[in-house]
């Protein structure tokens, strides 16, 4: 409706003008359409009234457009900025589904800039080159009716530019898209640096790295600029060489109503009001154009957006999947899986924990410990084998059915900038105030949050760099503790905590292990020595399986490791 508006209006402007040169300067009569029009207004007798009328005219004309212009312009932005909104969430949300494996390819910054800035693409080819599209066809159509009744022959001859306009597209359209698509991925780089090195500054101050740091944004920022200067002068010479075709028709059209001027065939008035509508035509023309080279930024970013909706999940959810409560029986049976194609990290893994029974996964570095239990959480599917849960399949399970009934504390404990509170509740929600309390005590972690300046109000920082490690750790503990769920896993639980605080946490881990399934991995074997099976991974296999006792008196991996961590070698003693 405002756009029929705005170019009912946009339609309108010139005529005060073509009036005031024919029928007021130029004297001749007005049309009987236009006596009867102004003999309704009042006032409108003599050429001073006509006059007066025309001039008013033009200002309602002018604050009219105005006014549906603005309308229209804010309905569009705000509908565009929703989009934009909506694809960023969209693509948020699919990124949250993608694989541990493919985030571990990529850059944070670089997945960020396409959520944040790219999803902006839907905003350039709504308002900036749908609704424009369809505003310019319509008001070439009208402004083409008009201008065919005042000269059908200079309105003909109007048109010949379109060939030459499509001709241009044709062929600045591909370099136009991949220098802008070069432009952002440099940009994405750039924000990939800025965050990796917020994210380990620690280490960058501490090794000294600050100006090679600054040094890699400064190249990345000028290979960026060149890449933006290369964009921009592309779509410049497009938009020179569209406008010089413009001029050109212009000045053809110009000279053909000189002519007719002259000859007498036509008056001055409207060669006049010709001219304006051949510029109220040749700008949506040039609108319709210069779109082309909006869409071809946007279509660049509409392709780093693309490239991730566009990947499919590694872990969706089957047709039928179904959402069960869950006891905790976990079965592995021949799982092999690895990361890279021919290169299995995991080999024919046969293994079996019951409700109430603690497993402890040890073995040197690389030998898929920390591989075994992402399987456990569906992070990824075995290449072959299966793994259950109750004797269910988990690719027969909902995904989100089978995350909410395992709880992990992993390596790195993620804090997030929130309150103690809210990490406590992270994985439950509704959990209460006395509910998280029993956690956090349970964790040995209330001390310390009790010592804090809120109490479990304080907002911690990021990445929860307000806390020591074992304080993570033992938050970390405590949030899935507080889930109360059937299947618990723990990657090093306790490799940020001191001895004392390791033998109360374990001491805690023994009444809270009670009806479920819990999977211990540790470097330190002190940890595990009261682990009702301890399982030894080498090689991706299982090589040794039994308790603490049995697997000493065994002589094998396990009791090496073992005499490895506690026997004591003069090398490593200072000498006196």
């Amino acid at each position: 409706m405002t756009m029929a508006l705005s170019i009912g209006l946009q339609v309108l402007r010139p005529w005060p003008a073509k009036l005031l040169v024919d029928n007021v300067l130029g004297q001749q009569e007005l049309s009987p359409a236009l006596e009867s029009l102004l003999d309704i207004l009042p006032g409108s007798n003599g050429t001073q009234a006509v006059l007066f009328w025309l001039c008013l005219g033009t200002i309602i004309i002018f604050l009219a457009h105005g006014f549906v212009a603005l309308i229209y312009t804010s309905m569009a932005a705000n509908y565009g900025q929703r989009m934009v909104y909506n694809l960023g969430a969209d693509l948020f949300h699919h990124l949250q589904h993608l694989s541990l494996l493919f985030h571990s390819r990529r850059q944070v910054g670089d997945l960020a800039s396409r959520v944040t800035v790219d999803s902006y693409c839907v905003h350039a080819l709504f308002c900036s080159g749908l609704l424009p599209l369809i505003h310019a066809l319509l008001t070439v159509a009208a402004m083409f009716v008009i201008m065919f009744e005042l000269e059908p022959t200079m309105t003909v001859l109007s048109l010949a530019v379109v060939p030459f306009q499509i001709g241009l597209i044709a062929l600045f359209a591909e370099p136009m898209k991949e220098r802008s698509r070069k432009h952002r991925d440099l940009e994405g780089q750039l924000m990939s640096t800025v965050e990796q090195t917020l994210t380990a500054l620690p280490v960058v101050q501490a090794f000294t790295r600050e100006d090679h740091q600054h040094a890699r944004f400064l190249q990345f920022a000028k290979d960026a600029v060149y890449a933006h200067r290369r964009s921009i002068a592309v779509d410049m010479w497009f938009k020179l060489l569209i406008g010089l075709v413009s001029a050109l028709g212009t000045a053809g059209i110009m000279w053909l109503g000189a002519q007719g001027v002259l000859s007498g065939r036509i008056t001055v008035g409207t060669i006049f009001l010709f001219l304006a509508y051949l510029a109220s035509l040749y700008e949506p023309l040039n609108a319709i154009v210069y779109t082309a080279s909006s869409l071809q930024s946007a279509a660049a970013s509409a392709d780093r957006v693309s490239e991730v909706l566009s990947i499919p999940s590694d872990v969706p959810d089957k047709a039928g999947a179904r959402d069960v409560r869950l006891h905790g029986q976990v079965r592995f049976e021949n799982v092999t899986f690895g990361y890279m194609p021919d290169r299995p990290v995991l080999k024919e893994i046969t293994l079996q924990a019951y409700p109430g029974e603690v497993v402890a996964l040890v073995g040197p570095t690389g030998a898929g410990k920390s591989t075994l239990i992402s399987l456990m959480a569906r992070f990824f599917d075995p290449w072959s084998g299966r793994v259950t849960f109750d004797g269910h399949d988990l690719q027969d399970l909902q995904v989100k059915c089978l995350r909410r009934q395992v709880a992990m504390v992993l390596q790195d404990p993620f804090i997030f900038p929130f309150t103690v509170a809210e990490n406590l509740a992270y994985g439950k929600p509704d959990a209460t105030p006395e509910q998280m309390a029993a956690a956090a005590r349970a964790a040995n972690a209330e001390d310390f949050i009790l010592r804090l300046p809120q109490g479990y109000d304080t907002i911690i920082g990021e990445r929860g760099a307000t806390l020591s490690g074992g304080e993570k750790q033992r938050l970390a503990i405590a949030r899935a503790l507080l889930k109360d769920a059937p299947i618990l896993i723990l990657d090093e639980p306790t490799s940020a905590l001191d001895a004392h605080t390791e033998e109360l946490l374990l001491q805690a881990l023994n009444v809270l292990v009670r009806g479920r399934t819990a999977f211990i991995i540790a470097h330190r074997l002190s940890t595990i020595r009261r682990a009702d099976r301890i399982v030894v991974l080498e090689g991706g296999r299982i090589v040794e399986s039994g308790t603490h006792h049995d697997l000493l008196e065994r002589g094998g991996l396990f009791a090496r490791l073992h005499r490895i961590q506690f026997d004591r070698s003069p090398a490593l003693h200072h000498k006196e």
